[in-house]
């Protein structure tokens, strides 16, 4: 019958027959003897406790060991998953006793029972143990778990050397070895030597008999945690060093299992439908490239398997060099050539460029740039970390002249003007067949674009030219400015004789006053006129571009300085002589002008240009005779006051 069918029938039997016992029975499962709590997972882990309150349990080996011959045992535990609220922990256990004891909660199956030798993993702090509050390791002599004991050989210390917690719900390597030759017990906790003691177990533990039993107790209290071990049993396996691997190849591997006991039986794997049964297979051809996954399992002395070990190896296939560069490059445009190589099996780690005759390597090579000749030859080979070699391969970019083109850079022309605008193409030997014109307004005609403007404003154009060729020019940017004036002299006004007036002009560039007579400067925009009769000044705005308007203002001349106010008017409504103004001539400013009416009331007080329309709050004024006061000051800096009559009439 296969070897493997026979261990599944046994375990098949096993599993029924502890289905049908009691957690209290002790169960003889060779060449364990189980206890309390514990059971069998498969064929080489045990539970010690599960995840309930109270509960004991223990796992013993039935042959006894001989404690003057040196021993290492690797296990696998797992402490649980619960942290804050776990406990309480397990121990392994040297004892010749019996394969029957163990006790609950904080004793942890070990409590009393001696002689004996107990490597304790505690995940419960118990104080009248004197435990720290971190999951500790210890050795511990019969039956003692109390830390300030004599019975306390070596620690307590966190269990692991990089977390205080072991309950992570994550398996943990456990290593126990003794020394017989120097009489050292150690304790290693995921290659992490954490607790050891020099001790004679033979002489001064055991009473010179050197058979005892090993094993592992465990319990819970009011708090719990599924408390499990495993003893090693690992398939496992390297291969030998070797630089390349590209088909057709020869692999050799060597065997790296881990067994807590013997390993009686191997079974390879090679992927390709080829078996071994060696511990080290002879060395295995493959032919042909691909990814083979090589697996591996071990049949221990207990009568189980392991897990299968796979491993994946790469039987490398020839690669395919390919890259993308453009056909043309015109002008001096700069290129890099983009990779595209491939390989089916395996994967790449050189490329080997040679671009113009220069050698690259690297994946992407330096950005490129090229000119003064007619072709460029570039070529790659690409090899992979398998060791195989591509075929070169090798393109060429063929270097076309490109076009050049003129245009003025800058232009002005006035608003509502039409602008034509000439290119010029200056390379003979490419011509531009096609002219792109970039602007926001106008109408290109090939080498010509014209367009206008309503307003002012600095309009940009970009152009570009194709050549014969089909190559690109470099674009050029043409600016034109469209100028626009409007001429504004200012506001008609009245002035004294040979008073200064300050004339502000606005709307142009440049200006132009005329006449010039009395003029400070009739070429600035602000000078100062001094007439002593009624004179018309015309601004004329303009720019660089020409450009001009026009405009007119009146200086009326009264003799002042003076205010002049009417004695009499009509506001009746027909638009003739409606309201009272006053008319101040030669005055810097002006404090108030202020109507009364015959009974001295105050009607009107205002500097208002608009003047009085003969009303008081809303009411209209009968008509008859008012009294009026005007105060100010003239342009040299004199008071002026004055007061008149006037008659309203309706």
């Amino acid at each position: 019958m296969n070897n493997k069918l026979t261990v599944y029938l046994l375990l098949v039997l096993a599993t029924c027959l502890l289905a049908n016992r009691t957690i209290a029975q002790s169960v003889v499962d060779s060449p364990y003897h189980i206890n309390g709590s514990a059971f069998k997972e498969n064929c080489n882990c045990y539970t010690i406790t599960p995840n309930s309150q109270f509960k004991s349990g223990s796992v013993w080996n039935i042959n006894k060991i001989d404690l003057r011959q040196s021993f290492e045992y690797s296990f696998e535990i797992n402490l649980g998953c619960n942290d804050a609220t776990g406990a309480d922990g397990i121990v392994f256990v040297l004892q010749p006793v019996s394969t029957n004891i163990g006790t609950s909660g904080e004793g942890l199956g070990f409590a009393g029972v001696s002689p004996s030798i107990g490597i304790a993993i505690d995940t419960w702090q118990n104080n009248n143990l004197n435990d720290p509050d971190f999951d500790h390791i210890s050795i511990q002599r019969d039956g003692d778990n109390n830390h300030i004991s004599p019975n306390n050989l070596a620690g307590p210390v966190p269990v692991s050397a990089f977390s205080d917690n072991i309950e992570d719900c994550r398996w943990h390597v456990l290593k126990i070895r003794w020394n017989a030759n120097v009489n050292v017990l150690s304790t290693y906790i995921d290659d992490q030597e954490r607790v050891s003691d020099t001790i004679d177990l033979v002489k001064d533990v055991f009473k010179n008999d050197p058979f005892v039993f090993w094993g592992f107790t465990g319990a819970t209290g009011g708090s719990t945690n599924h408390q499990r071990f495993c003893t090693s049993l690992n398939a496992d396996f390297t291969q030998k060093p070797m630089t390349e691997t590209c088909a057709p190849q020869v692999i050799e591997l060597v065997d790296q299992s881990r067994s807590f006991g013997t390993i009686v039986d191997w079974f390879w794997d090679f992927g390709d439908g080829t078996t071994s049964k060696e511990k080290n297979p002879p060395p295995h051809f493959y032919p042909n490239p691909g990814n083979y996954t090589v697996s591996s399992v071990v049949l221990g002395n207990n009568g189980c398997w392991s897990d299968t070990f796979k491993q994946v190896i790469t039987i490398g296939s020839v690669p395919i060099a390919d890259f993308r560069i453009p056909d043309t490059i015109c002008g001096s445009t700069a290129f890099q050539p983009f990779d595209l190589s491939y390989v089916e099996f395996g994967s790449l780690n050189e490329w080997n460029w040679t671009i113009n005759g220069i050698a690259f390597s690297g994946q992407a090579p330096p950005l490129q740039n090229i000119a003064g000749q007619e072709t460029v030859l570039v070529s790659l080979q690409v090899k992979s970390k398998e060791g195989c070699i591509s075929e070169p391969v090798q393109k060429t970019i063929n270097l076309l002249k490109q076009p050049t083109i003129l245009l003025p850079a800058e232009s002005s022309v006035c608003a509502g003007d039409t602008l034509l605008l000439q290119a010029v193409s200056t390379l003979p030997g490419n011509p531009v067949a096609t002219w792109n014109w970039q602007a926001s307004n106008g109408f290109p005609e090939q080498d010509k674009y014209r367009f206008t403007s309503a307003i002012a404003g600095e309009f940009r154009i970009s152009l570009t030219g194709i050549g014969e060729n089909g190559c690109v020019s470099d674009p050029v940017n043409h600016t034109t400015t469209f100028y626009q004036t409007n001429a504004y002299a200012g506001k008609d006004t009245v002035v004294a004789d040979n008073q200064p007036v300050q004339l502000t002009g606005t709307g142009g560039q440049y200006y132009s006053w005329t006449p010039a007579a009395g003029l400070s400067d009739p070429n600035i925009a602000d000078p100062v006129a001094v007439v002593s009769r009624e004179t018309s000044y015309i601004l004329k705005a303009f720019t660089d571009a020409g450009c001009t308007t026009t405009d007119t203002i009146t200086i009326k001349v009264y003799k002042g300085p003076e205010i002049y106010v009417p004695n009499a008017f009509t506001p009746n409504g027909d638009s003739r002589n409606d309201q009272l103004r006053f008319i101040a001539v030669g005055m810097r400013k002006l404090h108030y002008f202020r109507i009364y009416n015959r009974l001295g009331q105050l009607v009107y007080d205002s500097l208002d240009k608009s003047g009085w329309d003969g009303s008081f709050r809303g009411t209209k004024q009968a008509s008859g005779n008012f009294t009026w006061m005007i105060s100010g000051e003239d342009y040299n800096g004199n008071a002026y006051r004055k007061k008149g009559s006037l008659l309203l009439i309706r």
